[in-house]
């Protein structure tokens, strides 16, 4: 509630009808009360003193409901005094308590923060939140929060309150934050700030394990580099020794020097990626003797080991810009190895390559006779990029899925128009605004032709009137993928992309998609799931599936059951929630660890399984840093009228609110308006009134 008081001044009642018919409602009361009982021979011996008693409650209760009748409005004035509303805000994140005083925060601590609260609960309108990584209202102190974000304390604050009489906001918390900003340049905070600071501020001895630079994916066979940066605090031992370790095993270690003359050191490391898939290295510092702790001398990493990559021939007629735009787009894919060729110097086997993309080939030049037959042989996916020096002769006798007939040799510019039913896949883009600002492709004018199974990602238009024809398309024939671009200039893509989105992730996008999904086979398994590799034990664990028919149509509304097993064998069960066509699993979060899933489903009387496995790693950030940061709190008091406290003083912290005169009560005058619907209580007065003349009557000899 907003108010802690309200005090009524004024009372009024209006009727919607006329006031005269209060009279006439009067009369009506008075003359079914008085024809009852005095001019009924049955209370005629009755005493004069009980016959009135019984005519009056009899005509109240009717005058009343009368009354009702009229739809009467009450109008109350009164005062409203609110009190100050003071916001107290836990820090529960595990930095407090990795340091020497855990058990005061463990156990007197609380005690303490109870005590203060309630003193505080009698002279305002306390309110008690928490934080760590969110803000939230919990109410169990656990330190368990694996993250600290106090930036986040304030617009969190605002959100709930805003409108209240906010007086002031009471922040215990060691000052250590790993997420959001500082909360010492917040803005717009129109209240004071009073923080507990809590922790440590001496440096203690601390091996400290700050973090390791690794290299996302690796390639099985290959090294792989690890810069390690390790900080050591008031450590007078020389030297250490860090082990890393995958599947228990120790896969490296090695003694190195501790800094004498700097807090913190590098180590460069090479492994070897010898395992493919997702592999969870845990990296381990020696402890020292009487570290603070060490809890953050441990650190995890990942790496997904690729067993190969895609090869990719870009062969070309002859120099263009759109190869470098292509090869711009595909060279920061690690899993692409992309070459660039021209037909008239090509010495390579075609059969190395998962997907040829043919710029302006078959050419009038250059037939490139052996390579489409290669191509052909071996079913490659290619992407034919049209253009003026092709042969669309040569090109319509390849059975492509596609032939163009030329209107004599004319060319049209074509730009790109979205086909809203391709849902093959995602381009990445947003359709409605990227498409419209891409310069037009140089494409020939004629006839085109589809046949087999066939796929237009994008129409032709020109001067401004959208055709049928395809700018970008796909067929699939003998189990083999082609892809179409019928118009050369994709370079000038690239160029829009970065002229009006100052970058050039929507156009590498767009062609790493059409690559990828001409590299990709026609869906085999029914049954799929689609999972994070890698999640981090503070994330939310998301498990998307799906379910495709004979006919290659995913199918809604089935019961998808995923079973989970943690490393130690324990399963647990999971039912998919249907979303459109799709299935979603959310399981939460979860311990750090391997787990592995089986999804099952019954279609057609047959069961489906589709399984894999998935890692969630542990977060070590608040153990990275372990000495308080109450500079920032002093900001923050500076910066809002606050004041700093200690855990040994916070119980003056009610007598400082007092001494603030903006931390107080506000009074104003508020009117409100009741219907009869609002004072429910007046149906109990008639009922009382009612009950009571009824009672009189059977009990003084009324039947």
């Amino acid at each position: 509630m907003w108010c802690n008081a309200y005090i009524v001044h004024k009372l009024e009642i209006h009727f919607e009808y006329p006031s005269y018919l209060i009279i006439v409602a009067a009369l009506i009361a008075a003359s079914v009360s008085f024809l009852l009982y005095y001019k009924d021979r049955l209370f005629a011996d009755l005493q004069k003193w009980k016959k009135n008693l019984m005519t009056a409650l009899r005509f109240v209760f009717i005058f009343i409901i009368l009354l009702l009748l009229l739809n009467p409005v009450f109008k109350s004035t009164g005062t409203v005094i609110q009190k100050p509303v003071v916001v107290f805000v836990q820090d529960n994140s595990k930095s407090l308590i990795l340091n020497r005083d855990s058990s005061y925060y463990k156990n007197q601590y609380k005690k303490d923060i109870d005590a203060l609260l309630e003193k505080l609960r009698n002279s305002y309108d306390l309110k008690y939140l928490q934080f760590s990584e969110s803000t939230t209202t919990d109410s169990v102190l656990d330190y368990s929060g694996s993250t600290t974000d106090i930036s986040s304390i304030f617009p969190e604050v605002i959100s709930r309150f805003s409108g209240m009489n906010l007086g002031a906001v009471i922040i215990a918390t060691d000052g250590i934050y790993n997420r959001g900003v500082n909360p010492g340049y917040s803005n717009n905070l129109n209240f004071p700030v009073y923080s507990i600071a809590l922790g440590d501020t001496i440096t203690q001895k601390d091996l400290v394990l700050k973090d390791i630079m690794h290299n996302r994916i690796a390639f099985l066979g290959n090294k792989f580099p690890l810069k390690v940066f390790i900080n050591a605090e008031k450590c007078p031992e020389k030297e250490s020794e860090i082990i890393i370790r995958r599947d228990e095993k120790i896969v490296y270690s090695a003694k190195f020097s501790l800094p004498e003359n700097t807090p913190s050191t590098t180590l460069e490391i090479e492994l070897t990626a010898d395992k493919s898939g997702v592999q969870q290295y845990e990296t381990e510092l020696r402890h020292l003797k009487d570290e603070i702790s060490y809890e953050n001398n441990h650190s995890t990493f990942v790496v997904n080991v690729i067993d190969n990559r895609n090869k990719i021939l870009l062969l070309a007629n002859a120099p263009h810009p759109d190869l470098g735009a292509i090869k711009s787009a595909l060279k920061d894919n690690p899993d692409f190895e992309l070459s660039v060729k021209y037909i008239n110097d090509i010495n390579v086997n075609i059969k190395d390559y998962d997907l040829v993309i043919l710029h302006q080939l078959p050419s009038l030049q250059n037939k490139a006779t052996n390579v489409l037959s290669e191509i052909e042989k071996n079913s490659i996916p290619a992407l034919y990029i049209l253009g003026t020096s092709s042969s669309l002769q040569a090109f319509n006798s390849l059975g492509t899925g596609l032939e163009i007939t030329n209107m004599s040799n004319k060319t049209d510019d074509a730009s790109p128009v979205a086909n809203p039913s391709f849902l093959s896949f995602d381009p990445g883009v947003d359709a409605s605004v990227f498409y419209k600002n891409l310069s037009p492709l140089k494409v020939f004018f004629g006839e085109y032709k589809f046949s087999g199974d066939t796929r237009i990602f994008l129409y032709q238009s020109v001067n401004g009137v959208k055709t049928q024809k395809p700018l970008i398309a796909f067929t699939e024939q003998n189990k083999s993928k082609n892809g179409f671009i019928t118009g050369e200039g994709i370079w000038r893509w690239r160029i829009d992309d970065y002229k009006y989105n100052s970058e050039h992730t929507g156009f590498n996008t767009l062609i790493n998609r059409l690559v990828q999904y001409l590299m990709v086979r026609r869906v085999q398994d029914k049954l799929t799931v689609e999972s994070k590799q890698v999640f981090s034990e503070n994330e939310q664990v998301v498990l998307n599936a799906s379910f495709y028919n004979e006919a290659y149509e995913l199918v809604p509304n089935l019961e998808i059951v995923i079973n989970l097993k943690n490393e130690s064998g324990k399963e647990f069960r999971y039912i998919s929630g249907n979303f459109g066509n799709s299935y979603r699993t959310d399981i939460g979060r979860l311990p750090a660890g391997t787990y592995q899933y089986t999804a099952k489903t019954l279609f057609d009387n047959k069961e489906y399984t589709a399984s894999g496995e998935f890692i969630v790693q542990k977060i070590n950030i608040e153990a990275l840093v372990t000495t308080a940061r109450h500079n920032v709190l002093y900001q923050l008091a500076e910066l809002t009228g606050g004041k700093v406290f200690y855990p040994d003083n916070m119980m003056q912290i009610p007598e400082t609110l007092k001494q603030n005169s903006g931390v107080t009560d506000i009074a104003y005058t508020d009117e409100k308006l009741h219907t009869i619907t609002d004072l429910y209580l007046i149906f109990f007065v008639i009922l009382l009134f009612a009950a009571a003349e009824w009672i009189l009557r059977k009990y003084w000899g009324g039947y």
